[in-house]
């Protein structure tokens, strides 16, 4: 890899990191002087990476205002929820028919961590951190790469938008009985259960979006 494109792919990183935890936030400018200042370049991989980050939707570039933060859209974590029920089911299904003994031992590890946190603030983020492990596993399991690359490219948008809005990020946090759920049907390698579980854990997660969009119309 050549020295230019490790500078471009490490802004684009840094840049792609600050918006998703919403050090920059939705509808906030980035300025190409200030970020190549910043990371001490020329404007030019600071320019190529927010093109990158245009492709990914996290930023918008309008006439006479220069680049700014994407705002976020919870009509747009509806619809990806809708997706997700669509795709998530089939592949919780099929997964329960491929999991080895490795990938349960796997599983059967980060629940009985979580299990073991009674802090609640530490208890949250390993909820996030078993979610993430389980879908993934899932996703790879189900042998379809589509599947895979299609849900994976919505996590940092769900991940931004249940951070900026408080409502959502109360009701949206995955409830440890919901995992595992889907956790005991992989483990029995029950591909009705599995799909079954699956699906209710997505569709609460959109009913949550669509209560918050109710209240806030």
């Amino acid at each position: 890899m050549d020295t230019r494109k490790k500078i471009i792919d490490s802004i684009y990183e840094a840049l792609r990191s600050d918006i998703n935890t919403l050090k920059l936030k939705p509808g906030e400018k980035i300025s190409e002087a200030r970020m190549a200042e910043r990371y001490n370049v020329s404007r030019a991989p600071v320019r190529d990476a927010i093109r990158r980050l245009q492709q990914d939707k996290l930023v918008l570039v309008k006439p006479q205002i220069g680049t700014i933060v994407a705002p976020v859209s919870l009509e747009k974590a509806r619809d990806i929820c809708q997706i997700r029920l669509l795709l998530e089911p089939y592949a919780a299904e099929v997964a329960a028919e491929r999991i080895t003994d490795d990938d349960i031992l796997i599983l059967d590890k980060q629940f009985t961590l979580l299990a073991s946190y009674n802090n609640e603030e530490i208890k949250e983020k390993c909820i996030y951190e078993t979610d993430s492990i389980l879908h993934r596993m899932i996703w790879r399991l189900c042998g379809n790469n589509e599947i895979y690359q299609i849900i994976d490219s919505y996590q940092d948008e769900i991940h931004r938008i249940r951070q900026s809005t408080l409502k959502l990020a109360n009701r949206a946090v995955p409830t440890e009985e919901e995992m595992r759920g889907i956790y005991k049907a992989l483990q029995h390698k029950d591909p009705l259960a599995s799909r079954e579980v699956m699906y209710d854990h997505i569709l609460n997660l959109k009913t949550a979006v669509e209560e918050v969009l109710a209240e806030e119309s």
